[in-house]
């Protein structure tokens, strides 16, 4: 039927439906009975009118600044469309919350969760006693009279609780006239409260920071703001940085910002060089160096990081017994079956005896294996100690990826977590690192945000070691500051450079040190008839074709799709595609859809989502409620102070496996280990993971690798080789060999970052 639109979900498990034409605009007051949420972040809400009746409304997330909720008063206004199963609806375009009148305090009071102990029968007694005059009390704050009906603890509630309502609502009205979105508005109140009104008066370019300065700048001239206001130039300034900023960069320089600005003030006409002028001289704009612009926030992270370095090289670390260090190292030679190289060895001497240290090396070079002779020293160290000086002493490592965390955990014998896990454990649940030592692996990888947030958060007594591979993709934040450290003579440093990983038989060490020099490679071609013979291939392909080739090795290498229930063999297998972009024919979405449609044909679907048993996803979001822990009696793992289970969690590009149809929805297993089920509600934190982004990869290893070679901005020489370093024994490069050559000489732009980040100088 034509006008219809299809949009399943909801806690009701109700389809939004809409058929025929729009209708006349109409608004509705409503008192809401009950909200029921779509798994797309949308909300039903069902409420009274003003003559109490029950009406029905459907409030898409970005028309509503906030979610709303039982017992509150809303107006909605759109367009009232007929659902096949429930009647008229309201498609709301403006949702706002109103402060509730009339009886409707009734509803509000007894079911607001804000108005904690206040039921149903206390707030009859409430409307019994003040009528509408309740409306002047609160207002007045008047809690001596509240308080003879409710108490003083309610009265309190009532009073702070409407207080604070009623100045989120003007917060709400005054944006709405000043023509900011609903969902913008609703991110103002929260972030400045009461004070987002002044704020914004006094400079409506302060909103650059929650909307796009393109709407911002037109609502401000709409306003008569003059086109050289310096307000105006200043913020055009500060969002050419953040432009810059978005881009990788922690500083510019003026020749490069000056085109930025000049394009984000027209039809100004005058020299971007005053408002840098005006941008400075207000302080919001510094000048770490001659000719370099940084933002405010950008200055004093780098400052404080190179800070909290320069604390700890100069930091003396206790002297211990070197012999323990050695029979560290050789235990570990004796259970790995190989001695370490000087070059290790040094290493782990190295990471013993000082506050902050950096070990850089190819890919395949060994440092998992530093890694763990590393933690053995350390250990052996820490239990030559007496009994009392040990406590509160740990060392942790630390990886970004979740099969990155896996992969060092099996290598070490002994448990790792995520970046985000550890600050979340820091900074959310109350852990406090008091001494050891953080290892950080996959360096390259932690932006310099990043690098900040960590250094703040542990102190200087706990010993860093940075370890990575600087010829890997830089960061997909800003900055590059494990490259820095590399280069940082002040820094204790170690460079391994005989690589383990990878058998020398396979070619993998041989083509990825080309690649990451810079020199020509020529691959032999791939046969479909022997795909999985190690090495490094090219499946010569034109651009139209590129899509098409990925398929074709992929099917080589897997072999049919799977009989019902059988898909233990093709996930052994553990081939990866890994592209540089998500869209076209030969990016991650459409190598996704067609390979979860050939190779999940036989397998029971789960619901209606996309998926089935066998599926392999991606986790796009880190959800700390995820993957309770359990103790060996089976029981779960509690927090001692909140008695809260403790959880595991899913993480940001941790890759999994539908395992099983569940009550919930599906069972998942990660590649972390961590495993539990999902819902609905969950599946916009997930996607397909037959193919993912190289940056998603990074720090994983998979045995077969599939590389589909597309030009894009992103394609590069770090990007090509981190692919191929992923693969432990086969890669297959899908595209044309001159563009391979091509961009294997090119010097990476991803690395051509600007920072002010300096370490020497501390």
């Amino acid at each position: 039927m034509a006008g219809a639109a299809e949009r399943r979900g909801g806690s009701e498990g109700q389809t939004f439906l809409v058929l025929g034409e729009r209708s006349e605009q109409s608004s509705w007051e409503l008192s809401i009975t009950s909200v029921h949420a779509s798994r797309f972040g949308d909300h039903v809400i069902i409420g009274r009118d003003g003559t109490a009746q029950l009406r029905r409304a459907l409030v898409p997330s970005k028309r509503s600044p906030r979610d709303p909720a039982v017992g509150e008063t809303w107006r909605v206004t759109g367009s009232i469309q007929l659902h096949p199963e429930y009647g008229p609806q309201l498609h709301a375009e403006v949702s706002l919350p109103l402060v509730t009148r009339g009886r409707a305090i009734i509803r509000h009071l007894a079911t607001d969760k804000r108005f904690v102990g206040i039921g149903w029968a206390t707030a009859e007694k409430v409307w019994d006693r003040f009528g509408e005059t309740i409306y002047d009390i609160i207002r007045d704050r008047d809690l001596k009279a509240l308080a003879g009906i409710v108490g003083a603890d309610r009265a309190i509630a009532i009073v702070d609780g409407f207080g604070m309502l009623a100045e989120e609502v003007e917060i709400f009205r005054w944006l709405d006239r000043y023509g900011v979105s609903p969902r913008v508005a609703g991110a103002a109140a929260r972030v400045w409260g009461l004070g987002a009104i002044d704020r914004i008066k006094a400079d409506p370019f302060t909103m650059t920071l929650l909307e796009p300065w393109k709407e911002v700048d037109a609502r401000a001239l709409r306003l008569g703001l003059a086109l050289d206001d310096p307000r105006r130039l200043a913020a055009a300034v500060e969002e050419a940085l953040a432009i810059r900023f978005r881009a990788g960069n922690m500083a510019s320089p003026s020749p490069v910002l000056k085109p930025l600005v000049k394009r984000l003030l027209a039809p100004w006409t005058g020299d971007p060089s005053r408002a840098i002028e005006v941008a400075s001289a207000s302080g919001r704009v510094v000048s770490p160096a001659p000719d370099l612009l940084q933002s405010r926030a950008c200055r004093f992270m780098e400052e404080e990081a190179a800070r909290q370095v320069s604390e700890r090289v100069g930091r003396e670390v206790p002297a211990f017994d070197g012999k323990l260090v050695v029979d560290a190292i050789a235990k570990v030679e004796e259970e790995i079956g190989y001695a370490l190289t000087d070059a290790q060895r040094e290493a782990v001497y190295m990471a013993a005896s000082c506050g902050i240290c950096v070990i850089s090396g190819g890919a395949g070079t060994g440092k998992t294996t530093v890694v763990r002779a590393i933690l053995a020293a350390l250990e052996a160290i820490r239990n030559g100690l007496p009994a009392s000086q040990r406590h509160g002493i740990e060392h942790l490592q630390v990886a970004l990826a979740g099969r990155a965390v896996r992969r060092i955990s099996e290598a070490t014998g002994r448990p790792a977590s995520t970046l985000s896990r550890l600050v979340h454990d820091i900074e959310d649940a109350g852990r406090r690192v008091q001494a050891g030592t953080v290892i950080f692996d996959e360096s390259s990888m932690l932006d310099t945000p990043s690098i900040y947030r960590v250094l703040t958060q542990l102190p200087t007594e706990v010993n860093l070691i940075f370890i990575g591979d600087p010829g890997q993709l830089p960061p997909i934040g800003p900055g590059l500051p494990f490259h820095t450290m590399v280069k940082t003579t002040g820094i204790p440093s170690v460079t391994l450079d005989v690589v383990h990983r990878q058998d020398d038989a396979t070619g993998i060490p041989a083509v990825a040190a080309a690649v990451r020099s810079g020199k020509a490679v020529d691959l032999r071609r791939f046969d479909p008839n022997l795909a999985l013979s190690p090495g490094v291939y090219l499946f010569p392909a034109q651009k139209e074709e590129v899509a098409a080739r990925t398929l074709a090795a992929f099917r080589a290498m897997c072999g049919q799709p799977p009989a019902y229930g059988r898909i233990a063999a093709l996930h052994e297998k553990d081939v990866q595609i890994l592209t540089q972009v998500k869209n076209g024919p030969a990016g991650s979405k459409d190598l996704n859809r067609a390979i979860e449609a050939e190779y999940m044909a036989r397998q029971p679907d789960i619901d209606d989502w996309g998926l089935s048993v066998g599926s392999k996803i991606m986790w796009l979001k880190n959800d700390y409620s995820k993957s309770p822990r359990f103790d060996a009696a089976g029981n779960p793992v509690l927090d001692k102070a909140t008695g809260e289970p403790i959880c595991s969690g899913f993480m940001n590009g941790s890759l999994g496996v539908v395992t099983k149809a569940d009550p919930k929805g599906a069972w998942v297993v990660f590649d972390d280990g961590a495993e539990d089920a999902i819902t609905a509600t969950d599946l916009e934190k997930l996607t397909h993971g037959w193919a993912i982004s190289v940056h998603k990869a990074q720090g994983s290893a998979f045995s077969r690798v599939i590389i589909p070679l597309v030009r894009s901005r992103l394609l590069d020489r770090t990007m090509l080789y981190t692919a191929i370093t992923r693969a432990v024994e086969t890669v297959v490069l899908v595209g044309d060999p001159d563009l391979l050559n091509e961009v294997i000489s090119m010097a990476p732009k991803s690395l051509q970052r600007n920072s002010a980040l300096n370490f020497e100088t501390q």
